[in-house]
């Protein structure tokens, strides 16, 4: 079973058409998304035959019309440069359905292979006719007949306009624009335009009819394009199979005596690429021969000349460093003497200002030992008058033992300093209570005229021994 063929371009823009038609509609179509896909029944997952996914389509699609851009004129005759409008078409695809049924082509062996042989031939057409601009082909399975949807893009093109693309449109712009420089009015200009897009729309049908339609076993057009009955339309089609069968075996047949040609030319090819490779491999190894000899040749010169140039400079690193040797002892030479005489003067310095600080040492030895004589003799003699006084002052009542026995008192707050000063309280603690004892019982046996007279007496003696004079502020002469 076949039919007609089947093949229909189309471009769409971001915003929607009259029939709801989008870049956005028809590619989430394509992707077999609920919200688009309610016209199938049993929607499945589409296939893609080359290139993007329609996710992929969209995103390339988006990233052209982001980096686009147009000139136009303002009214002050400068230009801007503006984005993209988005009722421009951006997008072109191309529909191509096969006349078989979806579940014959699933279920006959025969017929899935005739139908895989049509699907490479439209990939083939659409490269031919779109190039690297044919971003993607995808296959759906999920309706009456299997068909193939191809989406191309302006990707060479920055004013991003994909109904350029589209080789009819192309024809009927020229046609438009050469009916309008021959003076023709805008409405002729358009019916001219449409002829040549109608005629070019034929003729792109006939160069699909050719290099799909014709060797898939397809019929150009249907039956009720030439109101053709059942059975010239079955006759039709019968001679399409046939012509299609014929191509085939043609195409076989061609394929294999092109292959056995390829063979016998691949053979004497092999041969005479092996005689070619053995030549070249002998010239390679004389050539080889001749460069390792001019090589040896020019290493035995280059050593030679090196060695010669060694000794040479050998002979002359040596020549410099005896010279640089005497230098260095000459150096090294004075550098000790000059050393000696340093370490000399220095050591004599040393001997000298030792010397010097021994008798400073010695000198300052000499004085502490006759001031520290002198200061213990004074604190010998000190402790002598304070003791006398301590004595005299139990006479007159001015040191005594405390009523209580914890201690004794010293009135006078100048000896009381001197004592402790000299921290001789503690010795002549019991020398003062054995005094005290004393001549609290010497009193009782005196008169008080001589009571009187041994007080006067032991102020006199303390007078001699203790004269009052102005001490010196911070310390004493010795």
């Amino acid at each position: 079973m076949a039919g007609p063929q089947f093949f229909h371009i189309q471009s769409f823009a971001r915003s929607p058409n009259k029939g709801g038609q989008s870049v956005e509609q028809v590619l989430a179509e394509a992707a077999r998304e609920p919200r688009y896909s309610r016209h199938v029944d049993d929607p499945k997952e589409h296939r893609v035959i080359f290139g993007l996914s329609p996710g992929g389509v969209r995103q390339r699609h988006d990233e052209m019309v982001a980096a686009g851009g147009v000139t136009v004129s303002l009214k002050d005759g400068k230009t801007a440069r503006r984005g993209i409008r988005k009722d421009r078409h951006t997008l072109m695809t191309c529909v191509a359905s096969h006349p078989n049924l979806t579940s014959q082509i699933m279920s006959d062996p025969a017929a899935k292979a005739d139908y895989d042989a049509w699907v490479d031939r439209n990939l083939r057409f659409l490269r031919g006719l779109f190039g690297e601009q044919l971003v993607s082909m995808i296959e759906h399975v999920d309706e009456e007949h299997p068909h193939l949807h191809a989406y191309i893009l302006p990707l060479n093109d920055t004013g991003c306009s994909a109904r350029e693309l589209n080789p009819c449109w192309v024809i009927k712009t020229e046609a438009e624009a050469t009916a309008r420089d021959t003076g023709h009015d805008d409405k002729t200009a358009v019916k001219f335009g449409n002829l040549a897009y109608r005629a070019k729309a034929r003729e792109l049908q006939d160069q699909y009819y050719d290099e799909v339609g014709l060797a898939s076993g397809l019929t150009r057009t249907g039956p009720k394009r030439e109101r053709l009955s059942r059975q010239q339309w079955s006759a039709r089609k019968g001679d399409a199979m046939r012509t299609a069968l014929t191509m085939q075996q043609i195409e076989e047949k061609a394929i294999e005596l092109a292959e056995r040609e390829d063979a016998l030319n691949q053979s004497v090819e092999i041969k005479a690429q092996d005689i070619v490779a053995k030549l070249d491999a002998a010239e390679i190894l004389y050539a080889q021969a001749e460069a390792d000899k001019a090589f040896a040749d020019q290493e035995r010169a280059r050593v030679a000349r090196l060695v010669k140039a060694q000794a040479t400079e050998a002979a002359a690193l040596r020549a410099a460093a005896e010279e640089e040797a005497k230098k260095i002892k000459a150096i090294a030479e004075d550098f000790a003497a000059q050393t000696a005489t340093r370490a000399n003067t220095a050591l004599t310095q040393a001997e000298r200002k030792a010397t010097q600080m021994t008798q400073e040492l010695l000198n300052a030895r000499r004085a502490f030992e006759t001031e520290k004589a002198a200061i213990t003799e004074h604190i010998s003699k000190e402790a002598a008058v304070v003791a006398v006084r301590l004595i005299a002052g139990v006479l007159n009542g001015d040191v005594g033992m405390k009523p209580d026995g914890a201690g004794w008192y010293i009135r006078d707050d100048a000896l009381r300093d001197r004592a402790q000063a000299l921290k001789i309280g503690t010795a002549l603690r019991d020398v003062v209570s054995t005094v005290a004892k004393l001549w609290d019982r010497l009193k009782g046996r005196l008169t008080a005229v001589e009571h009187v007279d041994e007080r006067t007496r032991v102020s006199e003696l303390v007078q001699r021994v203790d004269p009052p004079s102005p001490r010196p502020q911070g310390g004493f002469e010795p």
